[in-house]
């Protein structure tokens, strides 16, 4: 085994970052936000956003919504461009 020193950030997760590119270069995200419309004016994530989170915390090994907030918030974060919206706000909007 060969240890390295990085001064970077390393995340657990880092796979999550290719899977997230694939879907943004195809434009699912633009498609999903184009088929489904806004979500209101006073609405801080779009249709894209939820699905990203759902997505990505589920491809991180997450089982349910309390995940995003109690284990995975950092490892979302480091998504290029993407602040993930907490538990509460993915539940009130699909499950409401």
């Amino acid at each position: 085994m060969k240890c390295t020193y990085s001064p970077q950030n390393i995340q657990s997760f880092g796979g999550i970052n290719f899977a997230d590119k694939i879907l943004r270069n195809a434009g699912i995200y633009g498609h999903i936000n184009e088929a489904l419309g806004n979500r209101g004016v006073m609405a801080t994530y779009g249709h894209s956003d939820l699905f990203r989170s759902y997505l990505s915390m589920i491809l991180c090994g997450g089982e349910c919504a309390e995940d995003i907030t109690e284990h995975l918030t950092s490892e979302l974060s480091s998504l290029k461009g993407f602040r993930p919206p907490s538990a509460d706000t993915l539940l009130r909007v699909y499950f409401n």
